[in-house]
Order: C-alpha cells, then structure tokens, then sequence
C-alpha cells in the first residue's frame, strides 16, 4: 500500500521510506494501489473542474462580444481585436500563465492569487479562441434574415439578439466541444503558478512514492474520462438544439 499521508505542510517525500533510506517492499496489490493513487488524485479534481468552468465562462463573457465586434464592429476595433488574437492564439498557455502571475505585478503593481491568474491567462486565451467561433457561426447565418429583418422595423442589434445569434449559438457547440477538450488539458499547466489542482497532486504523489508510471497513467485516464463526459454532452446538445434540415446531410437511401 502507498504510505504517503497529506499534511499541512505538503507531501513528505520520506514518508514511504523505511529507515535507513531504503525503498519499502514492492506492494502487494496493484488494484489497491490503483485505489489510493485515484483517492489521491480525485481530491484535486475540484479545484481542476473550478477552474475549467471560470476559465470557459470568462472566454464565453468576452468572446461573444469580440466574435460580434469581429464582423459588426468598426475597422479599428476589428483591427485591435486582430491584434489581441494574435497574441492570445501566438503565445503558449505557460508563457500567459506566468505572464499574469508573474509580469502583472511588475508592470503595474497588480497582485493576482495563484487561481485569479491562472483564471485570467485561461480565459482570455480562450476567449480569443471562442471568438473566432462565433464570428465563423455568424457569417454562416444567411445574411439576407438580416436585411429582412431590417426592413420590418428591427434594428441591427435587435435583429442580432433575437435572429442571428440563436443560429450562431447553435452552429457554435461542435467548436465549443473542442475549446472545452482544450481548456480541459491546459488546467494541467496551472500547478506552475502554484494552483493545486489534480495534476499537482499527480506531480507530489509521483515524487513521493516513486509509482511515476501508475499515477501518471492514472491522472491520464482521469483527464480522458473527463473529455469524454464532457464531449457527449456537447454533442447531446447538438442533437437537442439541431435546426432540421439546416446544416445537415441527406443519407442516400440504400440500394
């Protein structure tokens, strides 16, 4: 069995030592250290899935508005927000993540916490991502319910909330799908800056028992199940929210 109790103070990297510095016997059953490891790891998955549901939220508040701005917006707002996704999009998620945490409070005296920064790099750079869906979701609505709405009385903003939006919405799930799969794994990066979430406890457990294949297989399979609850969902949602006969293919009847 894994001797490797949590304390305050952190992991104790000795704690599965005997004396005298020698490695403990092998264990005698897998499954149960298969159980320990997932123990261990799950105490993380809070903090992992409350940063995944800020950071797609916070790309959701300010995507909307940059992907709508993106082809309804003026040229110069189109141009800065061009140059805010080619940096978001550029730069890695480490080099945001340690830019937030660690360049904030350089720059102007701003002192975020481990989790307000990691929030911040995640959902900006996911809101970069989630505006190009949305601009790609609107261009994709026939611009011709726009001018008929116009020529009812509508104004474009009141055509945009109440015509074109509830299509692009619906067009955008598939790409949500995958930004949420994407936001999902980048949570992973977030134990850099300090955040204590599933993979920082991957990281002490793996230091601390020596079981670096098991826990890292383990952490793996967590992060898989996860994709795939999530992507079902998505994918349910789809269905549920599907227009018929828009955007979908006829089958041939079969011979």
């Amino acid at each position: 069995m894994l001797g490797m109790p949590w304390s305050p103070n952190g992991w104790s990297a000795t704690s599965g030592l005997r004396r005298g510095g020698h490695a403990p016997p092998a264990p005698p059953s897998i499954m149960a250290d298969l159980i320990a490891v997932c123990t261990v790891l799950l105490s993380g998955l809070g903090m992992t899935l409350k940063l995944l549901a800020y950071a797609l939220a916070v790309g959701f508040v300010f995507g909307l508005p940059i992907g709508v701005l993106h082809v309804f917006g003026a040229w110069p707002i189109r141009l800065a927000l061009r140059g805010f996704d080619l940096v978001m999009r550029g730069f890695p998620a480490i080099v945001l993540l340690f830019l937030c945490y660690f360049g904030l409070g350089g720059i102007g005296g701003i002192h975020l916490t481990s989790l307000q920064a990691a929030v911040l790099a995640l959902g900006l750079r996911s809101a970069a991502y989630q505006g190009e869906l949305v601009r790609g979701a609107i261009e994709m609505v026939d611009q011709g319910q726009l001018l008929a709405a116009r020529s009812v009385g509508l104004s474009t903003f009141g055509a945009l909330r109440s015509i074109i939006l509830p299509q692009a919405l619906r067009f955008c799930l598939p790409g949500l799908a995958n930004e949420y799969s994407i936001v999902l794994k980048d949570t992973s990066l977030a134990f850099t800056v300090g955040v204590v979430e599933m993979m920082s406890r991957a990281k002490f457990l793996a230091i601390s028992s020596h079981q670096m294949t098991l826990v890292y297989l383990s952490v793996a399979g967590v992060y898989w199940a996860l994709t795939q609850v999530g992507l079902a969902s998505f994918f349910a949602a789809e269905r549920g929210t599907r227009i018929p006969g828009l955007g979908s293919t006829q089958r041939s009847p079969r011979c």
